[in-house]
């Protein structure tokens, strides 16, 4: 068990690495009228989300640096549950939009995203792979955590693709994960007649698109578990 479970820190690890690399990769090289874009995710503009992402790895460090608590008491796909988008987004926002307002320009943010990560995966690597992280409300092995970093830097790089114009750049591993959260989320796997690919079951996963009239039908009572986060 041990064992396996450093196995999945690593895995979650390397991940979470290489989202978190092809998102600096083009946020290190926008110009800095970019940052102001709109984005899929309001009020956000690039900046902000930029400023969620540099968030969502820090909690890592932060995390890590308090008092671990005696047990588990979430998975990474009850960790999604526990979210609740009416009473937690307007914090949420608000805090992405802080850490966005505190880097005079774009650039600055997206170099220091770029430590960040670095910094918190180098730390997820060197902390015990049975540490339990406490985070704002359940408690998880550290692994399952990571795994959720790894759906926030995807599905926020397909947000920051959409705002951008780009094509789709996530990892094939890193969208493997994702796809199994959202698997546990809804329960089962998709049913294969919906011919989703694994991006169009993110999309619509964590409602970024919503169903065609055939789609509802397919899913039948399923449909109503959508979006399974957002």
């Amino acid at each position: 068990m041990s064992e396996a479970l450093r196995a999945r820190r690593d895995r979650m690890a390397a991940a979470l690495a290489g989202e978190s690399a092809r998102v600096s990769e083009v946020a290190l090289g926008l110009p800095e009228e970019a940052f102001g874009l709109p984005t899929r995710c309001p009020p956000w503009d690039v900046k902000a989300l930029l400023g969620h992402m540099w968030r969502d790895v820090d909690r890592i460090l932060v995390y890590l640096d308090d008092p671990a608590p005696p047990a588990a008491d979430a998975t990474e796909v009850t960790y999604f549950r526990s979210y609740a988008p009416v009473t937690d987004a307007p914090e949420i926002s608000r805090r992405a939009e802080e850490v966005a307002e505190g880097f005079a320009v774009g650039a600055d943010l997206a170099r220091s995203f770029d430590q960040r990560w670095r910094d918190a995966v180098d730390a997820a690597r060197r902390e015990d792979h049975r540490r339990v992280v406490r985070t704002f409300r359940p408690s998880l092995l550290l692994p399952d955590y990571l795994a959720t970093r790894v759906l926030e830097m995807a599905v926020h790089g397909l947000d920051l693709a959409h705002a951008l114009g780009r094509e789709a750049w996530n990892t094939p591993e890193g969208t493997s994960i994702v796809r199994e959260i959202l698997v546990g989320l809804l329960g089962t796997e998709p049913p294969a007649s919906l011919s989703w690919d694994d991006v169009g079951f993110i999309e619509t996963g964590t409602g970024r698109r919503g169903f065609s009239d055939d789609e509802r039908a397919i899913l039948g009572d399923r449909a109503a578990l959508f979006p399974l986060l957002a």
